[in-house]
């Protein structure tokens, strides 16, 4: 499991040393930053979430789904509320960085390997519910704009079009074919070097005495890496479920930030230096909180 983690650690850091020099050679520059998080978002992302449901549907996983639905839910509340007392209403960021962790990237490969990969097809749940929450509350708290989230921007949102799709496809008796699941492939696997590539040059270009100098990098990550987890530890207690369900929602509770924490920030005018921050620093943090507070949680769950 530590093995894992800290090999998952090491590529997205080589991920975003790439973005790093890309800015500073002058191969991008801000514009290009931002086109290259908007293809990230708008293509990369609902790819990977019609690709995850796109499995053979059994009653066994809807009732498991619908528990990690209503669960991760709960989490999510849990995770607004503890964000709320950590960063106050100012620090909309942190909040951000406090509710939405990065399950995907570093969630997926430690629990294929800890638990098996027919569990994955549960982080993707928590994805699907996570997609929806960040864009629409995500969405208000990082722009503070309340004109940013409308029904009609919700259901024309190419992520959350993804997740009607492929809702629509794991209940559908039909499986894709060849060429559309290759396609899918090929769009999904983009996401994770994209949001890296982003991140670095976020990175490069930012003064990285003064980010880290920023008290408030320090409590959020605490509350993200630590805290929450701990809270969600007690939740996943009450799962109606096997053990292995209430370690893969723990775990996903567990990860570093999101990188949506810079990328929505800086497409939505939020301070995206401050949002590149908490992504590096709880993922450089994580490679010590994670062993730690999983080591502690396997016992209980």
């Amino acid at each position: 499991m530590v093995v894992t983690l800290i090999q998952q650690i090491l590529v997205m850091l080589a991920m975003m040393a790439v973005g790093v020099v890309l800015v500073r050679v002058g191969m991008i520059d801000e514009r290009g930053v931002r086109q290259l998080s908007s293809i990230a978002m708008y293509v990369a992302t609902p790819a990977v979430i019609i690709q995850a449901f796109a499995i053979e549907f059994t009653m066994e996983q809807l009732v498991n789904a619908g528990w990690m639905a209503l669960f991760f839910s709960l989490a999510l509340a849990l995770s607004i509320a503890l964000a709320r007392v950590a960063c106050g209403r100012a620090d909309r960021v942190g909040q951000f960085a406090v509710i939405f962790s990065n399950s995907g990237f570093v969630g997926i490969p430690i629990i294929t390997g800890l638990l098996g990969a027919e569990y994955v097809f549960y982080v993707t749940i928590t994805m699907a519910v996570g997609t929806f929450v960040m864009w629409t509350y995500g969405i208000w708290l990082i722009s503070g704009d309340p004109s940013q989230v409308s029904l009609r921007k919700i259901v024309t949102n190419p992520a959350v079009i993804a997740l009607a799709i492929g809702i629509a496809l794991f209940f559908a008796p039909v499986t894709l074919p060849g060429m559309a699941s290759q396609f899918l492939t090929g769009m999904a696997n983009l996401n994770t070097g994209l949001a890296m590539i982003v991140l670095g040059a976020n990175l490069g270009s930012s003064n990285l005495g003064l980010m880290f100098a920023d008290r408030r990098l320090y409590k959020a990550s605490a509350f993200r890496l630590l805290v929450v987890p701990v809270a969600v530890a007690a939740l996943c207690l009450l799962m109606p479920t096997s053990s292995e369900m209430r370690t893969t929602l723990f775990i996903i509770m567990a990860c570093p930030c999101g990188a949506a924490t810079s990328m929505l920030a800086q497409l939505y005018g939020g301070d995206y230096q401050y949002g590149t921050g908490l992504v590096v620093m709880t993922t450089l943090l994580s490679m010590v909180t994670m062993p730690a507070v999983l080591t502690a949680a396997l016992q209980m769950l």
